[in-house]
Order: C-alpha cells, then sequence, then structure tokens
C-alpha cells in the first residue's frame, strides 16, 4: 500500500504543476498565443506526456476556468452565510469579489477574457456556474429592494449591470488601493446604483 501511494504522488505532482503553469500562460500572454509545445517546454517535459495529464488544451483550459469560477462561487457563498442583512451581504459579496481579484489575478483573468475559446458545451456549463453566481447577488438585491421578495425585470437587470461592472472594472482598474478601501469603494458604487434603478 504505501508503495502504491509513493508511486501516485508524482502523478499528482506533475498534474498540479501543469494545471499551475497553464493558468499562468494562459492568463498572462492569452491562450491562442500558448500551444501545448510552448507549455511543455516551460515545464521542461515533451509535448506527448502532456496527454498523460490532460484530453487537450482546450478541454485543460475549460477546468481552469471551471475550477476558478467555482472557487468564486464557493467563497462568496461561504462569506454571504449567516449575514443578518441584505446589506452586509452585499458587502460580503463584493469583498468576496475584491478578495479573488486580489488574490486570484490569473484565474479572474481566464474567466474574463478565454470564455470565447470553450467549445458551446464547456461553455453552456459555464454559463451555468456565472448564473448561479448571478443568482446569488440576485436574491440579496430582491431581499432589500425587490417587490415583495420576489426578483422581477428590474432586480434581474440590476444584477447585470453591477456583475458587469465589478467583472469590467477589474480589467482597467490599476490604481493602487487596499483590498478594504477597494471593496468600500465599490460597495458604495453598488448601493447607489441599486438605489438608482428602484427609483427609476
Amino acid at each position: 500500500m504505501p508503495a502504491t501511494t509513493a508511486s501516485a504522488n508524482p502523478v499528482h505532482s506533475a498534474r498540479d504543476r501543469l494545471l499551475d503553469a497553464a493558468l499562468e500562460l494562459f492568463a498572462t500572454r492569452g491562450f491562442q498565443a500558448i500551444g501545448l509545445r510552448d507549455l511543455a517546454s516551460y515545464l521542461g517535459m515533451h509535448a506527448g506526456s502532456l496527454y498523460h495529464h490532460i484530453e487537450n488544451k482546450q478541454s485543460l483550459l475549460f477546468e481552469l476556468i471551471e475550477s476558478a469560477l467555482t472557487d468564486l462561487l464557493l467563497d462568496t457563498q461561504r462569506r454571504v452565510k449567516g449575514a443578518r442583512s441584505p446589506g452586509k451581504r452585499l458587502q460580503l459579496f463584493i469583498q468576496a469579489f475584491v478578495a479573488f481579484h486580489f488574490n486570484e489575478k490569473h484565474k479572474l483573468a481566464l474567466i474574463t477574457r478565454e470564455f470565447a475559446n470553450l467549445n458551446e458545451e464547456q461553455q453552456q456549463q459555464i454559463i451555468r456556474l456565472k448564473n448561479k453566481y448571478s443568482s446569488l447577488l440576485n436574491t440579496i438585491i430582491t431581499s432589500e429592494y425587490g417587490k415583495d421578495g420576489k426578483p422581477d425585470a428590474d432586480t434581474c437587470a440590476t444584477t447585470s449591470a453591477v456583475i458587469v461592472m465589478l467583472f469590467g472594472q477589474s480589467q482597467w482598474y490599476s490604481v493602487e488601493t487596499t483590498e478594504a478601501q477597494l471593496t468600500e469603494a465599490l460597495t458604495n458604487v453598488v448601493t447607489c446604483i441599486i438605489a438608482h434603478s428602484r427609483k427609476a
């Protein structure tokens, strides 16, 4: 039994190194610019040996995006759970995104930039995850501003606007700031967006 465990460890280690390298290269240079030969060379491996760990480059990208979005969703759910007011849940939702923005830049880059490089089936699976993430925010907005506590066209449109704003600003926002400062700034902006949408 120990021999089996020992022999398995290098395989897992090699695959982890592959995933880490692919995440870095796809995020910094772009999925289209990196071939499997580039990835293998970066790892000091033969290109053919990569197929022991992955089906193809596209499936590798899908795995990375799915994992990244799942990480964001689970961390957001964990943070907002137990918050007693919609306002606090909204702040924690944004706090989770900002933490992801600061600590997982490569993962965020793949989510925002490389979705188009997935096939249709893969895109549908990612869309389902995105919808779960959006639904979490929609529930928060609805509980505070929705009519009779139920989602409507306004809350759905507001949710979409906030999601687009959060992911969009992550690509162009370059001012030096702290997580706490950015969380506060974005919370204020989002609160204004939500309040304005209810007056319109």
